[in-house]
């Protein structure tokens, strides 16, 4: 009897003391994890903090540079070269997203919009441009007028710094399968941004100011004569219809680029990366062309520099012509099919 008594006695001391010692490593865990905790937390800050400061250091330097330029006997490597600044702080804000809230974002590509737009505004005065038109051909016309005027999207009107420039931007986040029409009358000079885009077409008249695409996956894009610049990041298995002065693609794979470009576009990052030159045709497209002010006897469509191919001797890996079989002529049949296959829904703005 006294023998199972003392059996029972140390099965419960051991019950408390199994009790006890799990209390106290989950006690131990919970303290390491809101060390953790704080340690992230202390990163974030950090960051942020790290980031608020460089990028505005960044874009002092250029607004400083911009505004001395008209002192420059060299305005043109001044412009050129404030021009890669601009695309690189637009990188370094689309890698900073992950840990930037909504409202920071929306702050600082106001400010790269400002800069690009006071770049392309000093360097039309101080570089001014004869403007070319397309010899006359016959223009396809692939969206009829009341079409256009009923296209739809969702517009985020935001407006700069400046006080001399309400610039409305419009932009278009996380949408899948969706036809996102933007007519002339509502983008000419304006900046456009689209992110994580799937299955979507996304088709622009006009002559918007500048492009800035990021995280789109099987989608396709074509647009008008772009003013000045475009911006791709991330993107994958899509197709990229567009005429501009200067084109970046960063970390982008399969995608195809018909192109007109007037200086060298730029890859990062990227492989799988087809061009052809810019083939579509709208209503109209030869004064967008004029408007635009690109200079089209200077067309680098064919040639582009991979900043991750160094060797002058054999041709990038990473990006090639696209063969006359594989180029797309009749654009109208094929955005008809991608339609049709995607069961694309029209967005209304």
């Amino acid at each position: 009897m006294e023998d199972l008594i003392e059996s029972a006695t140390m099965n419960g001391k051991e019950k408390i003391t199994e009790l006890l010692n799990r209390r106290h490593k989950e006690r131990e865990m919970h303290i390491q994890a809101a060390k953790l905790e704080r340690l992230k937390e202390a990163d974030s800050t950090e960051a942020l903090q790290y980031f608020e400061i460089s990028f505005e250091e960044k874009a002092k330097i250029i607004r400083n540079t911009l505004e001395t330029v008209s002192s420059s006997n060299e305005k043109a490597q001044v412009f050129a070269d404030c021009q890669n600044e601009i695309y690189e702080l637009q990188r370094y804000l689309s890698s900073s997203t992950f840990f930037l809230n909504e409202y920071r974002i929306k702050v600082c590509q106001n400010t790269i919009n400002e800069l690009s737009k006071l770049l392309d505004t000093l360097r039309n005065e101080l570089l001014p441009k004869k403007k070319f038109g397309f010899k006359s051909k016959k223009i396809v016309k692939i969206i009829n007028e009341k079409d256009a005027k009923s296209s739809t999207a969702t517009q985020d009107k935001q407006e700069t710094n400046s006080s001399e420039d309400n610039h409305i931007r419009w932009t278009f986040t996380d949408r899948v399968n969706q036809l996102l029409e933007l007519p002339l009358t509502a983008v000419n000079d304006q900046t456009i941004t689209a992110s994580k885009l799937r299955n979507c077409l996304l088709r622009i008249e006009g002559h918007p100011g500048s492009l800035q695409f990021a995280k789109l996956d099987n989608c396709v894009v074509v647009c008008g004569p772009t003013a000045r610049s475009i911006f791709l990041d991330d993107c994958t298995r899509c197709k990229f219809v567009v005429a501009c002065q200067q084109l970046r693609c960063h970390r982008s794979r399969e995608c195809d680029m018909y192109l007109t470009v007037t200086s060298r576009a730029i890859i990062e990052d990227c492989n799988g990366i087809r061009v052809a030159r810019y083939n579509y045709r709208y209503q109209n497209i030869e004064e967008d062309f004029n408007l635009s002010g690109l200079d089209l006897t200077c067309n680098n469509w064919n040639t582009l520099d991979d900043f991750n191919w160094l060797s002058a001797d054999e041709p990038s890996p990473n990006w090639s012509l696209l063969t006359t079989e594989e180029t797309i002529e009749d654009w109208k049949a094929y955005l008809d099919s991608f339609h049709q296959v995607h069961e694309l829904t029209k967005n209304d703005y």
